[in-house]
């Protein structure tokens, strides 16, 4: 934990006034120290970035500059709002000491998040804000962010990962078998939507990749008016964010219900966020990504299973766990997401 006075060392590089200073650490989020920075005039989000995670800072927060710079310039006249970063006395998008990286955002005071949705009509709105996010982003050449977590999402990739785990790990795999036979052929019917996107026939976008439903901001009237965490905004296709919405909204379960009977899907919750995302504006959307959106929700449901079942088989070295076998059930619990989004939503291809 970096202490108030550190803290104080870093603000100084920042065109904020250190009167009457408030420092509240943020205890949410799991990659980043955050702490929310009161002063008499305004409030700002400061971040300590995981150099360990994000390793190419430069890389990180030029993606986050273009993205937020497009997002307020598309977004004038609206009420959406786009994450705003606060610049250093000498113009630079963060501050770099000897031990660390620094980034500053003006604190969004006016709007709240959610961990969970509490209804259908709030879904709606997800759906809604992540189209007009798209939208905004979509005449920008995606070659010009750069890739900060290479095969983030593909499914290619995070089945050999657990290939190679199988190889390795001293965990016995006979509890196993069922559900490693599930996760091979439901890779075998998903893997088209990433040969799609390899042969072209889907176009690269902006996309943000990591689109949870807590990653939005609302107004008093439950309005979606920001997406926030940028880290992972990144070259990808826009079935990464609908489908990564749609496997948090959509079960009745959290992601790491160990009984599966008990977890069935909220048809009206899927179907409130596709009609927000259609009215949010599809129009840029091409008839082939049209086709593949049935894949969405599948495939990022089957790469949680996978990469939850792979950190199992290493031994629990990137997800944090609160019981032993805690990822095994994790991914226990989206294969079987996987197989009911398969099974209520064809892929009608």
């Amino acid at each position: 934990m970096n202490s108030d006075i550190d803290i104080e060392k870093v603000l100084k590089q920042y065109p904020v006034s250190l009167d009457e200073l408030r420092i509240i650490p943020i205890k949410t989020g799991l990659i980043h120290h955050s702490y929310k920075i009161e002063t008499p005039d305004r409030s700002y989000l400061l971040q300590k970035i995981n150099t360990e995670v994000f390793d190419d800072v430069d890389s990180l927060m030029n993606n986050i500059a273009l993205v937020t710079n497009t997002l307020t310039e598309s977004y004038q006249g609206s009420s959406y709002e786009s994450l705003e970063i606060l610049k250093t006395n000498n113009e630079a998008l963060y501050y770099e000491s000897s031990s660390a990286a620094w980034r500053m955002y003006h604190f969004k005071e006016h709007l709240i998040g959610y961990e969970s949705p509490k209804n259908k009509e709030i879904v709606w709105e997800a759906g809604h804000v992540f189209a007009h996010f798209a939208d905004a982003l979509a005449k920008t050449n995606p070659d010009q962010l750069a890739i900060t977590i290479p095969h983030f999402h593909s499914l290619e990739f995070r089945y050999q990962q657990l290939r190679e785990a199988l190889k390795l790990t001293n965990v016995d795999l006979s509890d196993i078998d069922i559900l490693l036979e599930k996760i091979s052929e439901f890779t075998r019917l998903l893997i088209p939507l990433e040969q799609a996107m390899k042969e072209d026939s889907i176009p690269l976008r902006i996309t943000h990749n990591d689109s949870k439903f807590n990653n939005l901001l609302f107004d008093s009237s439950d309005k979606a008016r920001c997406v926030v965490d940028l880290d992972t905004v990144m070259p990808g296709i826009i079935h990464f964010d609908v489908g990564d919405c749609l496997r948090t909204l959509t079960p009745n379960s959290s992601e790491d219900e160990p009984d599966l009977e008990k977890i069935t899907l909220r048809k009206d919750y899927h179907t409130a966020f596709l009609e927000g995302y259609r009215v949010g504006g599809t129009d840029f959307l091409t008839d082939n990504e049209i086709n593949y959106l049935p894949y969405a929700a599948p495939y990022m449901s089957l790469i949680m299973g996978i990469r939850f079942l792979t950190d199992h088989l290493n031994g629990n070295q990137y997800y944090s766990f609160d019981y032993p076998g805690h990822n095994l059930v994790r991914s226990r619990c989206q294969v079987e997401v996987t197989r009911q989004f398969l099974n209520q939503f064809p892929l009608n291809r």
